[in-house]
């Protein structure tokens, strides 16, 4: 995000008359909080100190309910944190009127971060990324549907058909891209491409990269802000991961890389190796195929997130990696250089950016720290066809008991939040088993 300090919020907020200052984070669940605070009280007090925020919303699920598993309960009495600005994400908004937003991080009220926090998470781990020598660099590539208004059919997509790039589907919603790509510039995200994608009314979009937090950061602001831009112009724009029954699911392919903190050199590439790889990076993708079917949960937190994670359809659904193969999990894109990178399609667009890259590196640097071997790569066959190294899971349940598993990332994430997502989920999918579906009403009601 753009680098600024608190004397630069304070010109800006005076040059441009902001009134509104929302100070945004994001949640375990995904949900994107706010609180609007008036511009006078923002700059005599919340950019200094902070503002309070109730911990109980950090124990509530997908529908709001409480789950007491979720934090300390009613024992612990839901008391208050502290919402902290980070100055380097101030940004206008400029299609809401002189209102700014900037993201916060989560301390409890003696000044001690919050350990069930995403975005502090992520700092966590790329702390001990650094602490190896290695600074992070990457992009969530988003895909995602605009619809217009729900009829009784159903939803109604923007564009029809399966015509994703074509110039003729694309220049029919002219006006949608726009408004993804142009406004963005101000907010410190650069979109690199834009267009439609492979299912009606699905669009994608790749962004720069960015490094350390601004990676993950500049997703949560993207998703957020693509919604509330269709907003306005009475469409609804989801990140959902499969809303429509036989049609392209929603991905997050996630693009990164290490660098060298001290030279500034990309500690993926090995000029000597055959395949222009170091084992530094062979180590890093090695750990994350090694902890996937866990990484899973948090790249695919949704009920919904598994109708994507089927084989041939683009999307992966076993453990494997190749060079420029869209079908594994792991695509080693074949740029070299500085530009050498992974390519983890596993994510679905419904994930919380902190959660998944925080625990994408994480993986990647135990495999570092462990030397962890990595497999032969998929060449000239059938990716879907291997077994070898494993399926991903094919439900939310699987996956969470494979997370629950996982002591590397419960190491470097944190138990708390491993503990607290696992209880928020498990209650997600208790609230979903008892629900009757319009399929199981039309199937079974007039057979039996």
């Amino acid at each position: 995000m753009n680098n600024v300090s608190k004397e630069d919020i304070r010109k800006v907020i005076r040059d441009e008359g902001i009134e509104v200052i929302r100070v945004v984070f994001n949640d375990i669940v995904n949900v994107g909080r706010a609180r609007n605070i008036p511009a006078k009280v923002f700059l005599d007090d919340v950019l200094e100190n902070g503002v309070q925020y109730p911990s109980a919303m950090f124990s509530v699920d997908t529908a709001a309910n409480f789950v007491l598993a979720a934090g300390a309960g009613f024992a612990g009495g839901y008391g208050s944190w502290m919402l902290k600005v980070d100055p380097a994400t101030f940004t206008v908004l400029p299609w809401v009127e002189k209102t700014a937003r900037v993201i916060a991080d989560v301390y409890t009220l003696d000044g001690e971060p919050v350990s069930v926090y995403p975005r502090g998470v992520m700092q966590k781990v790329i702390r001990e990324l650094e602490s190896e020598g290695y600074s992070t660099f990457g992009a969530a590539e988003l895909e995602f549907y605009v619809f217009r208004e729900l009829s009784d059919a159903g939803y109604n997509p923007t564009w029809t058909g399966l015509q994703c790039y074509s110039e003729v589907k694309q220049s029919e919603v002219d006006a949608l891209l726009w408004d993804m790509v142009v406004p963005f510039n101000s907010l410190g995200i650069q979109v690199e491409a834009a267009n439609t994608e492979y299912g009606p009314g699905q669009f994608e979009i790749s962004m720069k990269p960015k490094s350390g937090l601004g990676q993950a950061d500049a997703a949560f602001y993207y998703k957020n802000s693509v919604k509330e831009l269709m907003k306005k112009k009475g469409l609804l724009a989801t990140f959902m991961t499969k809303p429509l029954s036989g049609k392209s699911g929603s991905g997050a392919h996630f693009h990164h890389s290490l660098y060298h903190l001290d030279t500034g050199k990309n500690a993926f590439y090995d000029a000597n190796d055959k395949y222009g790889m170091s084992n530094v990076f062979k180590h890093f993708i090695a750990g994350q195929l090694a902890h996937s079917k866990a990484i899973c949960a948090l790249a695919n937190p949704s009920i919904n997130s598994y109708r994507r994670i089927r084989p041939y359809t683009f999307a992966p659904s076993n453990i494997t990696w190749g060079f420029e193969n869209r079908m594994c999990l792991i695509r080693v894109p074949h740029a070299r250089g500085q530009a050498t990178h992974l390519e983890n399609r596993m994510p679905g667009a419904d994930n919380n950016p902190y959660l998944m890259m925080a625990a994408m590196y994480a993986a990647g640097l135990d495999g570092i720290r462990n030397k962890t071997p990595l497999p032969d790569p998929v060449l000239n066959e059938d990716a879907y066809a291997i077994t070898g190294e494993g399926q991903l899971p094919t439900s939310l349940e699987q996956a969470l008991e494979a997370l629950k598993a996982d002591e590397a990332l419960h190491k470097y994430l944190g138990a708390d939040v491993i503990n607290a997502f696992i209880a928020l989920k498990t209650n997600e999918l208790s609230r979903f088993n008892d629900y009757v579906t319009p399929w199981e009403v039309e199937e079974y009601s007039e057979l039996f």
